[in-house]
């Protein structure tokens, strides 16, 4: 990347130039430059989050980053959870699949274990048997589906689980959705102290306008951005 400057015609006076207007020549050029090559810095340290309307390109972008093994956080605002949901689990059914050979674990958070995660769990399970994989899942604990070595956990924030089977560490994909409808304090007590593997990828479905939310924060702080 390459920074250009401001140059000015120098002014001639009798073919001779004037030392004056050389002077403030080169003391805009220098500022000039100095302002760019700040400029560069602010953009490499500081950079702007990719926005991405396409939903085929978004899906493929959360997979292969998922896959990749890369920590990075999208930012998705969606009309409801339901709609996000939707959107959503082809990507569970996909990971899940793919990861069954040699292992991962992803998980799904909802505000509310009735609105949210049993429609989901549903979904999902309707999504293999789709694919052909109906007798390849399996159930583990309440929440909790398998797929050879690969699982797939879904949390609610109103009903939260203890057994056995809630006590995973993700290390492919967390999803949020409804992120606007909770609290980043609950999702920094409970979710972030599980989240020890470098190579995570977020994301947060919500909605715009709820200023404090777990989805506000995100919006703030994501990598990647887009809309469904």
């Amino acid at each position: 990347m390459s920074t250009q400057l401001l140059e000015r015609p120098t002014v001639r006076r009798d073919a001779e130039t004037d030392d004056s207007t050389n002077l403030a020549t080169a003391t805009i050029e220098q500022t000039t430059s100095t302002a760019g090559i700040e400029s560069e810095l602010s953009m490499l340290t500081n950079p702007v989050a990719e926005f991405i309307s396409d939903k085929d390109r978004l899906g493929q972008k959360i997979m292969q980053t998922a896959m990749s093994r890369d920590r990075v956080s999208f930012a998705v605002k969606s009309r409801s959870v339901s709609h996000a949901t939707d959107f959503a689990t082809p990507i569970r059914s996909t990971l899940l699949t793919l990861a069954s050979g040699f292992g991962g674990v992803n998980v799904t958070i909802s505000p509310s274990l009735n609105l949210n995660t049993w429609p989901a769990m549903d979904a999902l399970v309707a999504a293999l048997e789709e694919s052909g994989a109906g007798e390849l899942w399996q159930p583990i604990g309440e929440r909790s589906i398998a797929i050879g070595a690969a699982r797939h956990l879904f949390v609610s924030v109103d009903n939260p689980i203890r057994d056995d089977a809630t006590v995973v560490f993700p290390n492919v994909l967390i999803e949020v959705v409804g992120a606007h409808l909770i609290d980043p304090a609950w999702f920094d007590r409970i979710v972030a102290p599980r989240c020890r593997d470098e190579a995570l990828t977020f994301v947060f479905y919500g909605q715009a306008g709820f200023e404090g939310s777990l989805f506000e924060r995100a919006w703030q702080e994501s990598q990647f951005l887009g809309t469904i």
